[in-house]
């Protein structure tokens, strides 16, 4: 969606930061696309873990150099999660079908 603003009176993120409780999480990106969502919550968690089945879009995730520190980026299903219970704190699914 290059070129598109999508929430532009940025209520997700809103709705986000009242409820739900980021600090120091570990989160579990579910259907990450290019990193839209994990970019923006980066300064708000400990660790990122996205996934999403798109090779392309993945692609663009990683080449966000701000998340470096904090994401890492992953292809993998949503209905077969290859990690370990307990590994995160909190997973969001935001904007995917």
């Amino acid at each position: 969606m290059k070129g598109v603003r999508v929430d532009p009176e940025r209520r997700e993120m809103r709705l986000l930061k009242r409820h739900v409780p980021f600090a120091g999480a570990r989160v579990l990106d579910i259907g990450c696309g290019d990193g839209r969502l994990s970019n923006r919550i980066r300064n708000w968690v400990h660790s990122i873990v996205g996934i999403d089945l798109s090779e392309r879009d993945l692609r663009r995730a990683h080449g966000r150099k701000l998340l470096d520190d904090v994401a890492k980026f992953a292809v993998a299903d949503a209905s077969r999660l290859p990690f370990q219970d307990r590994s995160f704190d909190l997973a969001l699914f935001s904007w995917s079908l």
